[in-house]
């Protein structure tokens, strides 16, 4: 799977920074088709799977911390290893309402209603919504590599709710970062922090950026 592969997944678990352990399983499901180079695509509905590698409650005035991996898809009958870090996150009720329509007059066709995006304006779709798009305001700290158009040129994928500007985190106010800054025990890791202990709800959105794999050297030598 190509590296920069851009996949929208939602988590159907929920992660508790004070109740995880490692090695717990992570399940979720790619939300929209994402496509890859010569006509292949992972279908909408293939399931993902990870697990958590690191946790650290919140305690005693020290914050929290909860790493975690998606190491596999399962797809077409065949189960696909793959490393990758994370773009943007969106709590439960911001993927909800990015659903829900601003305005649906009774003559604007279905496929043209009003919505805004996690991470972007509200736009018209499905024409040309990225022309509505704006740079957006963060609730937390900018996750490693934004700044620029997570569908920038060379790269596939599909953004389901999320805005092609979509970068950090969403709906958990100013609490929940994505940590750019890892230790050797979670360099392969989704690094995520708090200042205070956090509960991600099954149904949130996960944007997921496909990183290179590790070289057979490397492997072996994990």
């Amino acid at each position: 799977m190509p590296a920069g592969t851009v996949i929208p997944v939602m988590v159907t678990v929920t992660l508790d920074s004070a109740k995880a352990h490692v090695g717990q399983p992570i399940t979720g499901k790619v939300m929209e088709r994402v496509p890859l180079p010569g006509g292949e695509n992972i279908p909408e509905g293939a399931k993902v799977l990870g697990h958590v590698s690191l946790v650290i409650p919140a305690k005693a005035g020290a914050p929290a911390s909860l790493a975690l991996q998606f190491d596999k898809i399962i797809a077409h009958g065949h189960e696909f290893s793959i490393r990758t870090s994370l773009r943007a996150l969106a709590s439960m009720m911001a993927v909800y309402e990015a659903q829900v329509p601003f305005f649906e007059p009774d003559t604007t066709p279905r496929g043209a209603v009003m919505l805004a995006p996690v991470g972007g304006e509200a736009a018209f779709r499905p024409d040309n919504p990225e022309k509505s798009y704006r740079p957006v305001h963060f609730s937390g700290e900018l996750a490693p590599g934004c700044g620029s158009r997570v569908d920038q040129d060379g790269g596939t994928g599909a953004l389901w709710v999320f805005s092609p500007y979509a970068c950090g985190v969403y709906g958990f106010g100013n609490a929940l970062v994505i940590v750019g800054e890892r230790s050797a025990a979670t360099e392969d890791s989704i690094l995520l922090g708090s200042k205070k202990n956090f509960s991600i709800n099954a149904g949130s959105g996960w944007l997921l950026l496909v990183t290179p794999q590790a070289s057979n050297a490397e492997a072996a030598a994990q």
